[in-house]
């Protein structure tokens, strides 16, 4: 039987992921590998003539096996990248994307500026200084998966408490796994429920510094014509926006603004093609409405700014190219 090197192996397999069509066949091969073996990506190349053990072997091609049954790497491994942080996910989530990334800059953009500016204490209605113990960051994530922008939110703003809101008891299982394995537990509160809905039993209306969201926005009519791997696998009811999409951002958009205190941010990822939709239905409740191009340069973010007395009233018209 023959002994395998991790180099060996590294190239075999990444010529066969590639002969069956995979376009990240290095990556994924290393990807499993690493997780086969406990190693990091990197110490791989520092292992290069290291010979498998048949155990090692064995456990690499199960995982190689169902990678190639069409199941994410991501989940295949229990773990993916974000930010340069590493987060659990199985099924019960969604894969976070950058798109999500490009998101949590403008995100964390917003609530830095809002942190170094004037802000309203909690329970108040006019921006101005109060007890600094009330004058708090104040972050709703909603629909939050697997809980990478509520850990990141955490991570990033030492200062900022964050309210996460999802539907599925799954997700929230994962995404409470996420922030303590992050040491952030203790500024992060789950809230089980759909959307903005279990926001409104924590007296946080007009309260909060920011909301962030990536909401379902694929349109029903177009989830069959996702790649294999997402439709047959990510959850569903985290994609399905609706018949235009847009039914969980109409929502938020509409209720949102509400929450926040003047001067807080909205958040939104959206839809290859929906960015000026949105941009338009944010307008008649937010000021300084944005579009935010993502990595690949598409319209996919699009952000708001709270009035002074949240009653809208227009805004800059204009748009981040």
């Amino acid at each position: 039987m023959k002994t395998w090197t991790v180099l060996e192996l590294i190239d075999w397999s990444r010529e066969y992921l590639a002969e069956k069509g995979f376009g990240n066949a290095r990556l994924e091969t290393e990807l499993l590998l690493s997780h086969a073996l406990s190693l990091k990506r990197i110490e791989l190349y520092l292992n290069f003539e290291r010979r498998l053990k048949q155990e090692e072997l064995a456990a690499y091609k199960a995982l190689l096996k169902r990678r190639l049954a069409g199941e994410p790497v991501q989940y295949v491994t229990g773990t993916a990248a974000f930010m340069f942080a590493e987060f659990e996910v199985n099924p019960a989530v969604l894969i976070p994307r950058p798109e999500t990334e490009a998101l949590m800059e403008v995100a964390l953009g917003m609530i830095g500026e809002i942190a170094q500016g004037p802000r309203v204490a909690l329970g108040s209605t006019e921006a101005g200084s109060v007890d600094p113990c009330e004058n708090e960051l104040l972050v709703a994530d909603i629909g939050t998966g697997s809980g990478v922008i509520a850990t990141t939110v955490a991570l990033k703003m030492p200062d900022a408490k964050v309210l996460a809101t999802d539907s599925s008891p799954a997700a929230l299982d994962v995404a409470r796994r996420n922030v303590e394995r992050a040491g952030v537990a203790d500024r992060v509160r789950f809230l089980e429920g759909r959307s903005l809905e279990p926001l409104a039993a924590e007296g946080v209306r007009g309260r909060l510094t920011a909301i962030v969201s990536n909401p379902p926005y694929v349109p029903t009519g177009e989830i069959e014509t996702l790649p294999a791997d997402v439709k047959g696998y990510e959850p569903r009811e985290a994609l399905d926006g609706g018949t235009d999409g847009l039914d969980c951002i109409r929502g938020i958009v509409q209720d949102g603004p509400a929450f926040l205190a003047p001067g807080g941010a909205l958040v939104l990822e959206v839809g290859d093609g929906q960015a000026g939709t949105v941009r338009d239905l944010l307008r008649e409740s937010l000021i300084s409405v944005e579009v935010f191009r993502d990595y690949a340069g598409r319209d996919r973010i699009v952000a708001g700014r709270a009035g002074p007395r949240r009653e809208g009233g227009g805004d800059d018209g204009q748009d981040h190219r």
